[in-house]
């Protein structure tokens, strides 16, 4: 896409008007092409978006928690002083997918989920990738969980939420990918070995789609409403939830797009989304089924001694700014090769993910 073909889309009216919509107390972050500008970053005006698109901003980003003030941010802060600065966040489900029909079934399960937790006042938003993000806003959550604060509970609930509807929409997704595509044609479309795709004997539907869930962290960032995505240069677009089913690529063309819908504008009743919060600290709770085998086999599940972890493993364990997504995989196959169960891992990785440092940018 030509600069001035990126320049003419930010500059209109609507566009700068919905990219400022919904960006009150929260931190904005701006990409040229392949890398981000100075943080904090905050919008008020159309004219600070002018500015920034003019000095060659390809995209907006922003953050799922609202701050007292944001440009009082600093990577130097701790959990406890940003805990203190944060003013709520929001929950951000976060589909990753690079096949673009998947994701939208994947992300319409979801969306059914939601509705049947009792949730009415959610969006939904194409990334301008291949995926979607569905937002469920703070003021539908409950004001505390296990006596607990909410906004304290940022990033762990989150996370918390996002495991449980994974985990709970498996086996449907599991069952949809297999009767729409088949497991030769899922192989051939993601360019994976069939064996691959499995996990102890079963398809794996998470082999290749995800809900980003270690990843979140404080000062996580998502592609702005109406903002565009450098690698298709397609505009990350709010749809309406019930009609997702209708939404085509060619939908989100920057020259044809309108901004009709916010993605911010939600007026969610109170403790609306309260039972799902409750459903996600119930499952996490919960000790999975233990399954006879056929085959009798022994499971170790050994001690986690620090010191006798190889150097690589002890780098990684120390926090990390970068090649965190690389690092969970192998963080997750180590635990598991000594024995460490589902919910054992999801507690190391947490733990793990509270040690790493904020991106530089």
């Amino acid at each position: 896409m030509k600069s001035s073909d990126v320049l003419r889309y930010y500059l209109r009216e609507d566009v700068m008007e919905k990219l400022l919509s919904g960006g009150k107390n929260r931190e904005y972050a701006v990409r040229y092409n392949d890398k981000f500008g100075k943080r904090p970053a905050s919008f008020q005006y159309k004219a600070d978006i002018e500015r920034a698109v003019k000095s060659g901003a390809t995209s907006i980003h922003i953050s799922e928690e609202r701050w007292k003030n944001p440009l009082l941010l600093s990577t130097e802060m701790k959990k406890e002083d940003l805990t203190s600065l944060r003013d709520g966040w929001d929950l951000l489900i976060d589909v990753d997918c690079k096949y673009f029909d998947i994701s939208k079934a994947y992300t319409k399960l979801i969306i059914d989920r939601l509705k049947y937790e009792g949730l009415r006042e959610f969006s939904v938003k194409f990334s301008g990738g291949s995926g979607f993000h569905v937002l469920i806003p703070y003021e539908g959550f409950p004001s505390e969980i296990n006596g607990k604060d909410i906004n304290s509970l940022f990033p762990d609930a989150a996370m918390i939420v996002s495991i449980f509807l994974k985990d709970s929409l498996k086996d449907k997704i599991g069952e949809r990918l297999q009767k729409d595509y088949g497991i030769k044609k899922i192989s051939e479309i993601f360019d994976m070995k069939e064996v691959d795709l499995y996990t102890e004997g079963e398809f794996d539907p998470y082999k290749v789609i995800e809900i980003d869930t270690i990843l979140i962290s404080e000062r996580h960032l998502f592609r702005m409403q109406y903002s565009l995505n450098e690698k298709k240069w397609l505009v990350s677009l709010p749809i309406d939830k019930d009609k997702l089913e209708e939404f085509r690529l060619e939908d989100a063309n920057p020259e044809v797009v309108n901004t009709k819908i916010d993605f911010f504008d939600l007026k969610p009743s109170k403790d609306e989304a309260k039972r799902l919060f409750l459903d996600s600290y119930d499952h996490s709770a919960q000790e999975p089924e233990k399954v006879e085998k056929e085959v009798e086999h022994k499971v170790y599940n050994l001690p986690l001694d620090e010191a006798a972890l190889p150097p690589c493993m002890r780098e990684i364990n120390k926090g990390l700014s970068d090649g965190r997504k690389r690092s969970v995989f192998i963080l997750t196959n180590f635990y598991r090769s000594i024995g460490k169960n589902k919910e054992e891992i999801n507690s190391l990785l947490i733990s793990w993910n509270q040690r790493n440092k904020l991106p530089y940018y």
